[in-house]
Protein backbone atom coordinates (compact mmCIF):
# COMPACT_ATOMS: atom_id res chain seq x y z
CA UNK A 1 0.00 0.00 0.00
CA UNK A 2 2.75 1.84 0.79
CA UNK A 3 3.67 2.01 -3.19
CA UNK A 4 -0.01 3.18 -4.06
CA UNK A 5 0.12 6.24 -1.64
CA UNK A 6 3.82 7.60 -3.20
CA UNK A 7 2.25 7.50 -6.76
CA UNK A 8 -0.93 8.78 -5.38
CA UNK A 9 1.30 11.62 -3.80
CA UNK A 10 3.86 12.28 -5.98
CA UNK A 11 1.22 12.31 -9.35
CA UNK A 12 -1.99 13.80 -7.52
CA UNK A 13 -3.93 10.97 -8.84
CA UNK A 14 -6.65 8.35 -6.67
CA UNK A 15 -5.56 4.72 -5.90
CA UNK A 16 -7.55 3.30 -8.33
CA UNK A 17 -5.65 5.44 -11.37
CA UNK A 18 -2.27 4.45 -9.33
CA UNK A 19 -3.20 0.79 -9.73
CA UNK A 20 -4.51 0.70 -13.03
CA UNK A 21 -1.17 2.50 -14.61
CA UNK A 22 0.37 -0.15 -12.72
CA UNK A 23 -1.17 -2.65 -14.26
CA UNK A 24 -0.18 -1.01 -18.19
CA UNK A 25 2.86 0.46 -17.00
CA UNK A 26 6.32 -1.34 -18.73
CA UNK A 27 7.74 -2.70 -15.67
CA UNK A 28 10.17 -0.31 -13.97
CA UNK A 29 8.95 2.41 -15.44
CA UNK A 30 6.98 3.75 -12.96
CA UNK A 31 9.61 3.57 -9.85
CA UNK A 32 12.56 4.85 -12.93
CA UNK A 33 10.18 7.99 -12.90
CA UNK A 34 10.01 8.19 -8.83
CA UNK A 35 13.94 8.22 -8.84
CA UNK A 36 14.52 10.71 -12.08
CA UNK A 37 12.23 12.90 -10.01
CA UNK A 38 13.77 12.49 -6.54
CA UNK A 39 17.41 13.59 -8.18
CA UNK A 40 15.70 16.18 -10.38
CA UNK A 41 14.83 17.63 -6.49
CA UNK A 42 17.43 16.69 -5.05
CA UNK A 43 19.74 18.80 -7.97
CA UNK A 44 17.83 22.10 -7.38
CA UNK A 45 18.45 21.43 -3.42
CA UNK A 46 21.96 21.22 -3.92
CA UNK A 47 22.20 23.96 -6.51
CA UNK A 48 19.92 26.53 -4.37
CA UNK A 49 21.79 24.39 -0.95
CA UNK A 50 18.36 24.79 0.46
CA UNK A 51 15.35 22.55 0.48
CA UNK A 52 12.53 23.72 -2.47
CA UNK A 53 9.59 26.07 -1.20
CA UNK A 54 7.05 23.76 -0.53
CA UNK A 55 9.03 20.58 -0.72
CA UNK A 56 10.57 18.06 1.37
CA UNK A 57 14.67 18.30 1.63
CA UNK A 58 16.00 15.33 -0.40
CA UNK A 59 17.89 12.64 1.63
CA UNK A 60 21.43 12.99 2.83
CA UNK A 61 22.16 10.07 0.67
CA UNK A 62 20.70 11.28 -2.47
CA UNK A 63 22.45 14.77 -2.32
CA UNK A 64 25.68 13.18 -1.39
CA UNK A 65 25.36 11.14 -4.80
CA UNK A 66 23.74 14.65 -6.67
CA UNK A 67 27.50 16.43 -5.21
CA UNK A 68 29.37 13.11 -6.55
CA UNK A 69 28.41 13.26 -10.33
CA UNK A 70 28.83 17.16 -10.15
CA UNK A 71 32.24 16.83 -9.32
CA UNK A 72 32.76 13.79 -11.94
CA UNK A 73 31.43 16.00 -14.43
CA UNK A 74 33.10 19.30 -13.15
CA UNK A 75 36.97 17.37 -13.47
CA UNK A 76 36.07 15.55 -16.81
CA UNK A 77 35.05 19.18 -18.22
CA UNK A 78 38.47 20.18 -16.48
CA UNK A 79 40.20 17.67 -18.14
CA UNK A 80 39.00 18.25 -21.62
CA UNK A 81 40.34 21.81 -21.57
Amino acid sequence: MMWVSRMCEEFHCLPSEALRERLIAPCGLLEEVLEVRAYTAAYFSVQAKDAPKGGTRPTPELELLVRQIEGELAAAEMARG
